[in-house]
């Protein structure tokens, strides 16, 4: 990252915790992309799903694997536009949730201000990927919907081997040991 992340931080008398990207998966019952954000101190760390938007987990996936897309994306396009005005993004935050809803901010530096910018945390979270600068998250988020790391790991392991015991004759009959 450009800058690195103060493990906590303050905004409107809210505690911070820095966060970063640890995945994405899909939801089995819906098909939805899930985003899940992992703190980066604590022990236990602390996983945050965010359901995001298909065109968004496409944005943010390019970026974890390093991929290029042939024409910009809307958050490089975001990016070349902040950038060719001579701003600079200082942080993006996911503030606050209200009926299972996220809202989150960008904070764009531009002429010697700081402009706080509503977003959705999809689009902040592909812009911070993009620009190498911290996500933060409200405390109470994290401590409301964050669970430990270790269980989701469990969980995805108990899945599999359902998954496994499960299998049919047919299914097995396709593979060769």
């Amino acid at each position: 990252m450009k800058e690195q992340a103060d493990e906590h931080l303050q905004m409107d008398g809210k505690n911070m915790i820095a966060v970063e990207v640890a995945f994405i998966s899909i939801d089995a019952s819906s098909g939805a992309p899930i985003l899940f954000l992992r703190e980066t101190e604590g022990d236990p760390k602390l996983v945050l799903p965010i359901w995001i938007g298909q065109g968004e987990a496409l944005s943010i996936q390019f970026q974890l694997k390093g991929e290029e897309p042939l024409r910009p994306m809307t958050h490089d396009l975001m990016k070349n536009i902040i950038e060719s005005l001579d701003g600079t993004v200082d942080a993006v935050y996911v503030h606050t949730m209200k009926d299972s809803t996220y809202f989150g901010q960008i904070n764009v530096v531009a002429n010697g201000k700081t402009l706080e910018i509503d977003a959705r945390p999809s689009d902040s979270i592909a812009l911070a990927l993009r620009l190498e600068v911290p996500i933060y998250v409200a405390e109470s988020i994290v401590q409301e919907i964050g669970f430990p790391e270790t269980e989701l790991r469990e969980a995805e392991r108990q899945q599999s081997q359902d998954e496994l015991e499960h299998l049919d004759e047919e299914t097995l009959g396709r593979y060769t040991v």
